[in-house]
């Protein structure tokens, strides 16, 4: 299976837990236990989900391009001749 498709399984689940919590709010009868799974799955989803998502799309990335070092700002002063600081 790949990693995209297990992790769009994961969001899948922690949407469906984020619903079951608001349906046990919504109930009145654990209102304590539905913010819990409200909070944890919403945990999951950026602590846990967001950073996998990130590391599998940009794992296999040239992103040498995005780094800022001088002789990268140099050239561009000289090729352009603008300095845009």
């Amino acid at each position: 299976m790949k990693p995209l498709k297990i992790l769009a399984i994961l969001l899948i689940l922690a949407v469906i837990v984020i619903g079951a919590g608001f349906y046990l709010v919504h109930l009145g009868n654990a209102v304590a236990m539905g913010h819990k799974l409200i909070g944890l799955s919403t945990l999951f989803i950026f602590f846990i989900i967001m950073p996998a998502f990130i590391w599998v799309r940009y794992s296999k990335k040239d992103l040498s391009g995005f780094n800022l070092n001088k002789d990268k700002e140099k050239e561009d002063i000289d090729e352009n001749g603008v300095n845009w600081d």
